[in-house]
């Protein structure tokens, strides 16, 4: 699935290119095809469905797209409609032309290239072989093309995946054409060096003519815009074009091409209708989450509210009468301390004796005089360097409104507890709160205590005392995700994520099933080394969720709790 890392980096990604370009990014339903019309561009939303090939996919189909409206010339495409087989060879010698300048001006869209190659060569493949009788047999007439271009395709290491995987049928009439096209390989080279949208159309000709004997006239649209296969397609299907959101005509690259029952199948191809990577998955929101954007997510610390957070703020929530300050001092210290001591002993270095090799140990010399060869030899000892201390640590709290009350005061109090612990022994910690702002849902994240922050017991009690006065709802999984995501960025070895909650995760019903995505939230921070914690209050729903979990019967348990767990964990 992904994660909110991987939506993290893609968002950027495709930031970058769309700033490259001077491309707009909509971004789009998610089962929709992504597409543009050389001014903008639509991206589907990314759902918790998401596979890493599926973002392979659509990062290939960015930066490709992104490269088209910086270097193609549409003004002269649309000039020649080229349509069928000659539509296919000048979009394959483009997209070869295109793809070379840009990963050659950017190194890390060629790794991004090579390894969209690797997918390329199956579907290639799968083509070669469907059941689709039609399908099959125009993939082997063109196959020649494909292997000839991949092949040319130098500056990636996978591109000759799809020669090694379509070599059994690379023969006969296909064998004699891939030796025909060798010949134009030193002209490839060049126009993609030096040449321009007329040079790639002469070398399309060419190779139209001299190798797959037909004719430049049959693969062009006329005056009427009738072109081989009948009226508007290469297909003899209807043209439907590439219609803005108010349904006029985009007048960009989406018009720009007709093409055959191929060209429609290829991900990153022009298409009459839409350009877009195919993809099969299905995009289900009732059974799959809509990960929320970067932008979605409402970051609030006590200095900094939003106003869409801040206007609906209960001004008259009163936290102090809970005594939350007095509790931390009478109680906090005590609890803290032990734990304090615990770790510090903890994080001291030690020695191993016995060894083979490190430092000579005099009281270990006697065994030398064993007369036992595998004995004499551990005369030595070695320093072990405690990691206690290389460990980042968030406790994420639960703000939704049924922790209102002495719950959400006590959550304070265990917060405050554990911040007074962690800090004399310098392990990086941050204390976040989640929940959702009431018009459009979106996540909120509470910034207690960030790392490398140094926030005051009466800052740290103030933050929570102004998030009392919103407390919504809760979708669990896009706070683990956010707090998976902080935790990344660290450079510690040891990673770990407390949550405090006291019921199931509800919000954003509109995204989809947010239980389901919370436990692939979890299960995805588990998988990348993250020590996940859930610490139920007074509700055993954490069991249903968390792999590591404990619940507390009384509020009275919660702070000592939550030092236990970071004891364990440390």
């Amino acid at each position: 699935m992904a994660n909110m890392l991987d939506v993290r980096q893609f968002e950027t990604y495709v930031s970058a290119c769309a700033r490259n370009s001077g491309v707009h990014v909509t971004w789009d339903a998610p089962d929709s095809t992504p597409r543009t019309d050389g001014r903008s561009m639509w991206i589907p939303r990314i759902t918790s469905s998401a596979t890493e090939e599926w973002l392979q996919r659509i990062r290939y189909y960015v930066k490709h797209e992104t490269s088209h409206i910086v270097h193609s010339d549409f003004v002269f495409l649309n000039k020649k409609k080229p349509t069928g087989l000659l539509a296919l060879i000048n979009n394959l010698i483009e997209d070869h032309r295109i793809d070379y300048r840009n990963d050659k001006e950017y190194k890390g869209d060629s790794d991004i290239s090579n390894d969209y190659w690797r997918l390329y060569a199956d579907d290639v493949e799968k083509r070669a072989k469907s059941s689709d009788a039609e399908l099959s047999e125009q993939q082997l007439l063109t196959l020649p093309l494909f292997i000839w271009d991949s092949e040319s395709r130098d500056w990636i290491g996978s591109s000759g995946m799809v020669h090694a995987a379509m070599h059994e049928h690379a023969t006969g009439d296909c064998a004699d054409k891939l030796e025909k096209l060798a010949a134009y390989t030193d002209d490839l080279v060049e126009v993609r060096e030096y040449g321009d949208a007329q040079a790639v159309w002469d070398l399309s000709v060419r190779i139209l003519t001299e190798v797959f004997d037909q004719q430049e006239e049959d693969h062009v649209q006329d005056e009427k815009g009738k072109g081989e296969g009948g009226e508007g397609t290469a297909d003899g299907g209807s043209d439907t074009g590439a219609k803005g959101k108010d349904g006029s005509e985009s007048g960009g690259k989406d018009d720009i091409i007709k093409v055959d029952k191929l060209m429609e199948s290829i991900g990153h191809e022009h298409k009459a209708s839409r350009t877009g990577i195919s993809y099969t998955g299905k995009f289900d929101t009732r059974g799959e989450y809509i990960i929320p954007r970067s932008d979605e997510y409402i970051i609030c610390s006590l200095k900094d509210i939003p106003p869409k957070v801040s206007k609906y703020l209960d001004p008259k929530t009163d936290f102090k009468r809970y005594e939350v300050e007095a509790f931390i001092t009478s109680n906090a210290h005590s609890m803290s301390s032990r734990l304090r001591i615990k770790l510090q002993t903890r994080s001291r270095d030690r020695y191993e004796y016995g060894k083979k090799k490190g430092k000579l140990h005099n009281g270990s010399l006697h065994k030398v005089l064993s007369g036992d060869d595998g004995l004499s030899s551990r005369v030595f000892r070695q320093r072990v360097v405690s990691d206690t201390t290389d460990t980042a640590v968030v406790l994420l709290v639960d703000c939704s409104g049924s922790m209102s009350g002495r719950k959400y005061a006590m959550a304070c109090a265990g917060a405050g507890t554990f911040a007074e612990a962690l800090k004399p022994l310098n392990i990086p910690f941050a204390v976040y709160g989640f929940t959702n702002e009431i018009i459009k849902d979106d996540p909120v994240i509470w910034h207690f205590s960030d790392f490398g922050q140094r926030v005051s017991t009466a800052d740290l009690i103030a933050g929570f005392s102004v998030a009392a006065g919103g407390l919504w709802e809760n979708t669990d999984g896009d706070a683990v995700a956010y707090a998976h995501y902080r935790l990344t960025q660290r450079k510690e070895k040891r990673k770990v994520l407390l949550v405090l909650s006291d019921g199931a995760p509800h919000g954003r019903v509109r995204a989809g099933n947010i239980a389901a995505y919370t436990k692939q939230a979890i299960a995805s921070a588990e998988a990348s080394g993250v020590d996940v914690y859930g610490i139920g209050i007074m509700d055993r729903s954490v069991q249903q969720f968390y792999k590591k979990h404990v619940v507390v019967s009384s509020l009275g348990e919660l702070a000592p709790t939550i030092l236990n767990v970071v004891d364990r964990s440390i």
